[in-house]
């Protein structure tokens, strides 16, 4: 699959674009934003970031000279399916103390927001995977702009910001301000499987991490199929018992004012109780077959001759094709106004989940189908989609004019986001020996225990840029004493109910000035927290 384009049935390449672009004109009516020129330039901004993720990827497999025949990889249905969001997230919510980790696959929509931005020029939009080239996944040390995380392995990368917030918080509490910001992880749903996500989520530090936002792309497809039973409640429910806020973006605006009218209300039970690969086939009708398909044969799930059916069918009945087409691609996901308001929602005292349900390939001839993870469009579908987004397939590198209204969100974007200068910390002078004479036979565990008492006397300078991290296991590594000196770091300051029991050794004071970190068990935590203390260096500062 993953080196022909898919085949389609009933409708041509140029029919299926043209029903996201009929969607994309409708949720921008009057009837359903404020201000309707502002969120009308972010819908040409999102169709130019889905045309040049597109572009990049279509020019690394089918323009670029590859004498080994091979495809060089980019997964356009995967950017395709987040690149509302990105649009949402980049040019209306991020600041520019915010961080964000981008999921894997999206690097070209990430890749296509920094052209539009002047930082990558236009024979860089040709370099996906070539030697030195633009990355297939966000890298903080290979592409030529850093990305703030590395998302190379997935379940890693989610989880990154998380132990970034931590080490943030270090800096600024012990050594020097450097400000807040929200630390953002853009997540598929896919990689939720992974159970480094759910050790760093469950963490009893984490619930007290506010600037934590993560907002999973919820496509409800795998690398081979559409997930059977994605148990979307079940994920809500997991976020909320590790203390989470849980937002769910589930439907767009033209949705919910369908599910208003007479008849709405079966609708709505409609697509709420259909199987996702039932949903997933629905997305590949043409009008006719969807108006048959959607109130269901009698005896079906749908029943369309049931009551409930029969309203349904007269709801439908009174739409035309395209507004039908368009209605059951409206998810919330894809809906700009509708992201803007979940958020607006956001709580910073805890952290978020914005699960926001999608269509992989959104905007794309292969939108909704089931093998559509690796595979690549067409010439034709490529020259059918320039078409639509009025863009030239010889010529595909365009920006915005700096007089359009997109031109002028991106300019002001561009100011938004400039990260100032932020001038490094004078180094400290590190003592040449500890004076201390070691004799006899130890254990490297208490030679590490001593040190760190003997630095904390002669360099307290030196000390205070030390951080000790274990996973529950700090009196059977000899920390003891170095705990009692320094204390247990903690978001929130906690009492001590056994500072006057005589017979407890170690001291278990918490506040946001201790030098050591405490985990679980869950030692992939230990090892994505050590990571990121040594990265606040270039990460923590404005212009890192």
């Amino acid at each position: 699959m993953s080196n022909r384009h898919i085949e389609h049935s009933d409708q041509t390449c140029l029919d299926r674009c043209e029903t996201v672009r009929i969607w994309t004109d409708l949720r921008f009516k009057e009837e359903y934003v404020s201000d309707h020129s502002a969120l009308d330039a972010l819908d040409e901004i999102h169709d130019r970031i889905l045309w040049l993720s597109t572009s990049i990827i279509h020019h690394a497999n089918r323009v670029r000279p590859n004498r080994s025949g091979l495809k060089v990889g980019g997964h356009q249905a995967s950017c395709a399916s987040i690149a509302s969001i990105m649009t949402a997230l980049w040019f209306h919510e991020l600041r520019a103390e915010d961080r964000v980790s981008i999921k894997p696959h999206a690097g070209p929509v990430w890749h296509a927001i920094n052209y539009l931005f002047g930082e990558l020029d236009d024979e860089q939009m040709t370099t996906l995977r070539e030697f030195g080239g633009l990355q297939s996944y966000p890298s903080r040390t290979k592409d030529p702009v850093p990305a703030d995380y590395s998302t190379g392995s997935v379940g890693i990368g989610a989880t990154a910001p998380i132990w970034g917030a931590v080490a943030r918080r270090y800096v600024d509490s012990s050594l020097r301000d450097i400000g807040t910001g929200r630390q953002y992880s853009l997540v598929g749903d896919a990689e939720l499987d992974e159970g480094a996500v759910w050790e760093a989520v469950n963490d009893p530090g984490v619930k007290h991490l506010g600037e934590i936002v993560w907002i999973i792309d919820l496509n409800r497809q795998s690398l081979d199929r559409v997930v059977p039973d994605i148990a979307a409640g079940r994920i809500e429910a997991t976020f909320e018992a590790a203390g989470w806020q849980v937002i769910t973006v589930k439907f767009g605006r033209l949705l919910e004012d369908l599910f208003a009218r007479e008849g709405g209300d079966a609708l709505r039970r409609r697509i709420l109780t259909m199987s996702n690969p039932e949903y997933q086939r629905i997305l590949r009708c043409s009008a006719d077959e969807l108006r048959t398909r959607l109130p269901g044969e009698a005896g079906s799930e749908g029943d369309g001759d049931s009551e409930s059916g029969q309203a349904l069918r007269a709801l439908i009945s009174d739409l035309d094709d395209a507004t039908l087409l368009a209605a059951i691609r409206n998810l919330g996901g894809h809906d700009i106004p509708t992201l803007l308001e979940a958020f607006a929602q956001i709580d910073d005292s805890c952290p978020t989940a914005v699960i926001a349900y999608t269509i992989k390939g959104f905007g794309l001839p292969s939108s909704g189908h089931p093998q559509n993870h690796s595979a690549l469009i067409d010439a034709d579908e490529y020259s059918a989609l320039a078409e639509l987004s009025g863009q030239d397939p010889q010529a595909p590198w365009s920006r915005f004019d700096p007089d359009t209204p997109a031109g002028r969100i991106l300019a002001e974007t561009a100011q938004r986001l400039a990260r100032p200068e932020f001038a490094p910390a004078a180094p400290v002078e590190l003592p040449r020996d500890l004076e201390r004479t070691h004799k006899g036979t130890s254990s490297s565990q208490a030679a590490l225990g001593r040190v760190l008492m003997d630095l904390s006397r002669q360099s307290p300078e030196t000390a205070r840029r030390v951080v000790t991290v274990s996973p529950d296991v700090s009196s059977t590594t000899n920390l003891g004493g170095w705990v009692n000196k320094v204390g247990v770091w903690s978001a929130d300051a906690a009492q001590n109910w056994f500072a006057d029991d005589a017979e407890t050794i170690l001291q278990w004071n918490e506040s946001a000035q201790g030098q050591h970190m405490e985990l679980g068990i869950a030692e992939t935590n230990l090892v994505g927290l050590l990571g990121e203390l040594g990265a606040t260096w270039s990460r923590c500062s404005p212009s890192g």
